[in-house]
């Protein structure tokens, strides 16, 4: 009981709060993911334990470890993140000391990459979302308000790493490969939105 994590939480704020640039929004919204997913997590684990919902204990297990395995990935989604833009940074000083096709190549996979980490972001944010309204129809009533912030967290951790994709399209050469990853991502934030209003009308 009690927040036990009081230390590791305010060393990760601090890391945040620093005048470097990484890590940055794209940690952040995997980490409101992780967040996300912990407290539906939390949840499911109270719900099974209640011989009140004893006969939705399995689904409900079932649920906690998915959710649990999906606030794993959003955490280390997070550091990804962080050395995803690192290596934007320092592929574009070698091209600015020496511009080349190896050196503008360099920035094109960095790029590439740090746009893929935050769409892998948002996918799992998005499978959160889906998971909150099976949470909430199973889960105690009198956690009700933790499913609501968890989809919030969730929506937030979406929305952030929508933004951080669609920053790192602006930059790629291949224009057909940024169409295609905006149209895509069009399409998630239309169901992220959809998921996370139905998931809070369900509460």
């Amino acid at each position: 009981m009690g927040l036990r994590s009081r230390r590791a939480l305010g060393s990760f704020c601090r890391e945040l709060a620093s005048d470097t640039p990484s890590p940055g929004g794209g940690t952040a919204s995997a980490a409101a993911g992780a967040m996300g997913a912990s407290l539906l997590a939390m949840v499911c684990g109270i719900t099974a334990k209640s011989k009140k919902h004893a006969k939705d204990a399995p689904a409900l297990r079932k649920l906690e470890h998915r959710l649990q395995r999906l606030g794993d990935d959003l955490v280390a989604l997070a550091a990804r993140d962080a050395e995803a833009y690192d290596k934007v940074v320092v592929a574009i000083r070698k091209r600015r000391s020496k511009e080349t096709a190896e050196t503008v190549k360099g920035v094109e996979a960095a790029l590439v990459s740090a746009a893929e980490v935050p769409m892998r972001t948002a996918k799992a944010c998005i499978e959160v979302l889906e998971l909150s309204r099976t949470v909430s129809g199973l889960g105690s009533k009198s956690a009700s308000s933790d499913v609501g912030v968890a989809v919030l967290l969730a929506n937030a951790g979406f929305n952030g790493a929508a933004m951080n994709v669609q920053i790192n399209l602006e930059g790629l050469k291949n224009e057909a490969r940024a169409r295609r990853t905006a149209r895509m991502l069009s399409a998630m934030e239309k169901r992220a939105s959809k998921l996370a209003r139905g998931a809070l009308e369900d509460l």
